[in-house]
């Protein structure tokens, strides 16, 4: 009877926890920030519901060369499309925020249900919600991040399903069958990546009969449990790869080639992406080996990590002695874990953006962890230790509850105290890569602005927060060479400025209204144009009225001393005029603000070409390149020197 209480009462607080996480993530969705992806992936999904509604006829969703988002099943994406053209939602965002939050419900629901399977408790399943809502860098994304959540949402539904029906045995339920490809389309739905769990199965199932051949020898010699078998295995194949294609016009152009060829592409994705990584700047297709595993290690709540080593050190100290049907079921959890990680670092993927991409790891190491508390709990030692350990374990979820309390909506942004926290990682790994920071900037301009038309300068594609603004005009503009463009207002991430002017306070200008700050870093920052003769000035040189663009040029400078990108144009100018004093002038003065900067070694390499030092101009190229590999205004002139020294 006891035990029959006990299980309906920690049922009930599996279910009355969930029902927290949705009340807590529906009030804050209406909060949440858009990120730039949004702005990346919603469109293409207009696109795909365009295909669909003129019949095929539309075909510029299968036309990416760029982007290559065709490659992209992106279902949850398509789906708040299609929603948002049915229904003509006013706040369409809103409806994808709402959509990012029941897929991350769902990701904590089926976590638990997994907890359960394994442990036969739901106690369990609570903590394991808890761990998964208390990883910043996980629920940070809850919202606005329709690709990577849905889609480890599906990978642990896979799991689950998995699971069950291996328990079910030599004769699972069609039910169980049909879900399970269920879940394995969905999966595939998002990303073609999901086709592993039929992986998964395959190899667990093969050891599942390795460790008990009676039941196979069972299956085997008796038909019908054999015919029912072999029938949900097929059924299982074609609702999984099949139906996971139904929303995506690229894979349906060819249902057997397309989508492993996006396999591939996802596999290795060429599009290289610079990042800030251990103080330095490196193309994602030149990162170290370690860049996963080290961004895992100083981006996850230090608690996880209790319970992810608690459980491997009992399970070591038990010497692997479990029921062999145990014994199977975790194995699996941890090669859920860990598969996808040493996969991705043998074939050497393009990884980028911190640990987002394999997301659909983290629900299997909240899970493990979840297993280790619980295990350290039931242990046979004094009770007092026991209740100090578990007390500590969730002691510790108050640090990143405290930060995603004092943070949001730009909470995703979290390092532990292993890294030296936020205060350490800036400037020396990537901060705002999703530019959640420029929400809180471009709420303010827009108090500001009025019905006045002004121009609106950022170096990300949030136009978003200015829609429903006709006087606004928005342009994309790189923060170093902001003064070549025609604008009023700027919103600026710190996300892409280099390091060295970071950490050197050399970034920010004299015309910044109001910079915004995370946990005491700087984030963005609101700049007001209070003349435009640095813009005027750009456009004399380009016209080849070099006295007026001097003249514009050095006033704007004196007004603004860190601009090193007027400093880039005046060098420019003196070299037009010949005046190699001035030329080398301002030049050294840029350096003296950011000595990396690859404008000045490429006028320098022009000015050595312009007096036939072909050689020396060579060299100093190779300067640049050493800094930035893929600098595309150098590709000229690098061209022309290697012509000249007959260089292939």
């Amino acid at each position: 009877m006891n035990k029959e209480l006990n299980i309906v009462q920690s049922k009930n607080v599996f279910f009355a926890i969930l029902l927290i996480v949705a009340v807590v993530l529906g009030i804050l969705t209406p909060g949440a920030a858009v990120n730039v992806d949004e702005q990346l992936h919603y469109p293409h999904a207009k696109k795909v519901v365009d295909w669909y509604f003129t019949g095929g006829k539309d075909k510029s969703c299968l036309d990416t060369p760029i982007t290559n988002l065709k490659y992209y099943g992106q279902s949850v994406d398509n789906y708040t499309a299609l929603v948002n053209r049915v229904f003509h939602f006013e706040n369409e965002f809103l409806v994808r925020h709402y959509t990012g939050a029941f897929f991350f419900l769902l990701l904590c629901f089926f976590s638990g249900l997994v907890s359960h399977q394994l442990t036969n408790s739901y106690w369990i399943s609570s903590v394991t919600v808890l761990v998964l809502v208390f990883m910043p860098r996980l629920f940070g994304q809850a919202f606005g991040n329709l690709k990577d959540i849905p889609f480890a949402t599906g990978y642990i539904a896979g799991v689950y399903m998995i699971v069950r029906y291996l328990m079910e045995l030599p004769k699972p339920k069609w039910e169980t069958a049909i879900l399970l490809g269920a879940a394995i389309a969905f999966t595939c739905s998002v990303r073609i990546g999901g086709l592993i769990l039929f992986g998964y199965l395959g190899l667990f199932g093969v050891l599942y009969f390795v460790l008990k051949p009676f039941e196979l020898k069972h299956i085997v010699s008796t038909r019908p449990c054999f015919v029912r078998l072999t029938g949900q295995l097929i059924v299982i194949i074609i609702i999984g790869y099949f139906a996971g294609l139904l929303f995506w016009p690229y894979a349906l152009q060819n249902v057997l080639k397309n989508p492993l060829e996006s396999l591939g592409v996802m596999e290795h994705y060429k599009v290289s992406i610079r990042q800030i990584f251990e103080g330095d700047v490196i193309w994602s297709t030149q990162l170290p080996w370690y860049y996963w595993p080290k961004w895992l290690l100083i981006s996850t709540p230090e608690f996880v990590f209790l319970g992810f080593f608690t459980y491997l050190f009992l399970l070591f100290k038990s010497g692997l002695r479990q029921n062999v049907q145990g014994f199977l079921y975790e194995s699996f959890l941890i090669f859920s874990f860990l598969f996808p990680i040493v996969y991705v670092l043998l074939i050497k993927s393009n990884l980028y953006s911190g640990v987002r991409q394999l997301f659909f790891v983290l629900p299997p190491l909240a899970i493990i962890s979840s297993l280790g508390i619980h295990r350290f709990f039931k242990l046979s030692i004094k009770p007092a230790y026991r209740y100090a350990g578990t007390i500590l374990f969730f002691l510790l979820m108050l640090m990143p509850f405290s930060h995603q309390a004092k943070t949001f909506p730009v909470d995703y942004i979290y390092f532990n105290s292993f890294s030296g926290g936020n205060k350490s990682a800036w400037s020396n790994y990537e901060y705002d890569y999703y530019f959640h920071g420029l929400k809180e900037p471009a709420g303010l301009l827009k108090e500001m602005t009025g019905e006045n038309k002004i121009i609106v300068a950022s170096n990300c594609n949030l136009s978003n927060y200015f829609d429903d603004l006709p006087n606004v005009t928005y342009r994309y503009v790189k923060y170093l060479e902001r003064s070549s463009y025609d604008w009023d207002y700027g919103i600026f991430g710190v996300n892409y400025i280099h390091p060295y002017l970071l950490k050197n306070d050399k970034w920010q200008s004299t015309t910044a209204l109001k910079t915004f700050y995370h946990k005491g870093n700087p984030i963005a920052v609101l700049l007001i144009r209070k003349s435009k003769g640095d813009y005027q000035g750009i456009v004399e040189l380009e016209n080849g009225n070099y006295f007026d663009a001097e003249h514009e040029l050095i006033y704007s400078l004196d007004e603004d001393p860190q601009n090193v990108w007027l400093m880039v144009q005046l060098a420019k100018i003196y070299l037009l005029k010949d005046d190699l004093e001035n030329f080398n002038k301002y030049v050294q003065k840029g350096r003296e603000i950011y000595p990396l900067y690859e404008p000045f070694y490429l006028l320098e390499a022009q000015k050595l070409y312009n007096e036939n030092n072909f050689r020396a101009s060579y060299a100093k190229l190779e300067e640049l390149i050493q800094i930035n590999r893929r600098y595309k205004p150098a590709k000229l002139l690098l061209q022309e020197v290697k012509d000249k020294l007959d260089i292939n």
